[in-house]
């Protein structure tokens, strides 16, 4: 390998590198246009259970020991949360996000055995 090959290797490299970590940036949502939505699991969902937390179709799975915490666009968001399991309807609910806030919920399981979100008195 001579020297032209290897700079040319190297510059390739690098260009590769840039742009990942640009277009991460750009996806991430400055915090003057979001908010943030926190989603915990309550004990009563089970230990063995994955959560399905759809945000306006988006589905994310949340496992035991995990909770969802990431930026959120301002603007009305619908909200559905499910498990693998539930032979029950999904829970929704609609949730309004402004700028700069922290909406935070616990996924539980109720007494009828389905999932539901509940609004956390507290920000984690």
């Amino acid at each position: 390998m001579n020297i032209k090959s290897g700079f040319v290797r190297v510059l390739t490299i690098f260009a590769f590198a840039i742009a990942i970590c640009s277009s991460s940036q750009a996806a991430q949502p400055s915090s003057t246009d979001s908010g943030r939505l926190v989603v915990q699991r309550s004990p009563t969902v089970g230990n063995n259970v994955f959560l399905r937390l759809s945000i306006d179709g988006e589905v994310h799975n949340i496992g035991p020991g995990s909770r969802y915490d990431e930026p959120i666009s301002a603007g009305h968001h619908v909200l559905i949360v499910d498990t693998p399991t539930n032979e029950h309807q999904p829970t929704s609910m609609s949730l309004t996000v402004d700028p700069g806030q922290t909406y935070a919920f616990t996924a539980t399981r109720g007494s009828d055995q389905g999932v539901s979100l509940l609004r956390s008195g507290r920000t984690p």
